[in-house]
């Protein structure tokens, strides 16, 4: 039975807040000029008229509960201003140093041209929804996914980034998505699409930052379709508002010695959902999926994947932590699946969990599906608090139980970076776990 079946099979009632939202969405999708995106529009609404919100009925929904977004209010509502508070918080989500390229901004859903800078690239154009509709949609994670499909039906722009045959792309691209005050009690739908053609590379930086305090509810959707021996790198950092919620949705396909390798950097946010799926379609592909969830007070992230071999002598590489600080709530539900034909396949998935009180809590449930018989597949998690040993080992040398923490806390959570090619990225991230261990563990 497929996901949209199951779904089907105990939907929820869609609030009315939903439906103010998809009425104010038509007034401003009459402006689009794509067919094709009109078409796409109109299935995606097909499907969530079916699919509606997923309950804890489900195998997939068990351990979190949507109920906070399914009760809303939210309204779907763009613009905002490039005023002083969306600089300060574009320049919380810049990373230094990173010589990107392009750097695509927008400011309570809208596209600011005035903070964003887009130049003309050899071998790569990045364009908006209105300027082009590429293959917008075609991975289909809208006739799966509920929030996908609500995001779609709800769609207002997109960044279409093409990477021309041959081409190395060696600045990366950065696109932010910056949520003021001003869209308090709003739902928004950014999109991203990556289409890397034959032997391209690139590197894309997706960034979510929003105004501390604010409530409202991000629905992000991301394509990635890589080529005969492209190669794919893609980062998420994730820094909302401690008050929003953040269900995200990633397909990736794979075609023949593709690489694609994709990290999740989960650090703001009430409530967090965050849907991949990698399908690794032609022999000689390379699959990376590494996530790092640093949580306080009542935060709950869910991180659910499935990576899916359908050709033989495929490779995968999955590793999630989290640190669980207070009364936050981590989820990691990962799916291994192996075709018959995928034979020579080699998959490794991990997930491992820091608790740092007894009120947090992880449910981990890693999973393998193989149909062929000729593979290495690895999966396991572990779950664990700090070290005593260790804690009084430092202690004993002087140093304070606070840093002593720290240090530990920091040693465990970076060992995901390892796996980060673009330093400028990595550095931003160790910056903001350091912050976060300063002033929360």
């Amino acid at each position: 039975m497929s996901a949209a079946a199951k779904i089907q099979a105990t939907p929820v009632s869609t609030p009315s807040w939903v439906e103010r939202a998809l009425q104010a969405a038509t007034a401003s999708h009459s402006t689009l000029a794509s067919a094709s995106l009109a078409k796409l529009i109109t299935e995606a609404r097909g499907v969530w008229g079916k699919l509606s919100f997923p309950s804890q009925k489900l195998e997939d929904w068990k351990y979190t509960n949507p109920d906070s977004i399914v009760q809303g209010p939210y309204e779907f509502a763009m613009g905002g201003d490039a005023s002083s508070v969306a600089r300060e918080l574009l320049e919380r989500a810049r990373v230094s140093n990173l010589g990107a390229c392009c750097e695509v901004v927008f400011v309570d859903g809208s596209y600011c041209a005035e903070l964003s800078r887009i130049e003309p690239a050899t071998g790569v154009s990045v364009t908006r929804a209105s300027e082009t509709t590429s293959s917008i949609g075609s991975l289909g994670l809208h006739k799966e996914e509920s929030f996908a499909a609500l995001a779609t039906a709800l769609f207002s722009d997109c960044v279409s980034i093409t990477v021309k045959k041959g081409s190395l792309v060696a600045a990366p691209i950065h696109v932010v998505h910056i949520t003021t005050s001003i869209s308090a009690g709003r739902v928004s739908t950014p999109r991203l699409r990556i289409d890397a053609e034959e032997s391209s590379q690139v590197t894309v930086v997706e960034s979510h930052v929003g105004a501390q305090g604010t409530r409202y509810l991000s629905l992000p959707v991301g394509e990635v379709v890589a080529a005969q021996s492209a190669v794919v790198d893609y980062y998420r950092i994730q820094l909302e508002s401690e008050a929003a919620s953040h269900v995200s949705g990633l397909s990736v396909e794979q075609h023949r010695d593709a690489v694609v390798r994709a990290h999740i950097f989960s650090f703001g946010g009430a409530l967090v959902r965050n849907n991949a799926h990698m399908v690794l379609n032609g022999a000689g592909a390379q699959s990376v999926i590494n996530g790092l969830s640093l949580l306080s007070d009542s935060q709950h992230v869910d991180n659910t994947t499935t990576i899916h071999h359908c050709e033989p002598n495929t490779e995968s590489r999955e590793h999630f932590k989290g640190v669980y600080a207070k009364e936050s709530r981590g989820v990691f539900s990962g799916t291994i699946v192996v075709d018959k034909i995928a034979q020579k396949t080699n998959a490794f998935q991990s997930n491992q969990a820091l608790l740092l009180s007894s009120n947090a809590s992880i449910d981990s449930r890693p999973q393998l599906k193989i149909w062929a018989d000729d593979v290495k597949c690895t999966h396991g998690a572990t779950v664990g608090q700090l070290d005593a040993d260790a804690m009084f080992y430092l202690q004993s040398r002087g140093i304070s139980r606070q840093d002593a923490r720290a240090f530990l806390v920091h040693a465990f959570a970076s060992e995901v970076l390892t796996s980060v090619q673009c330093g400028p990225v990595k550095e931003f991230v160790e910056a903001v776990v350091s912050e976060r261990l300063a002033s929360q563990v």
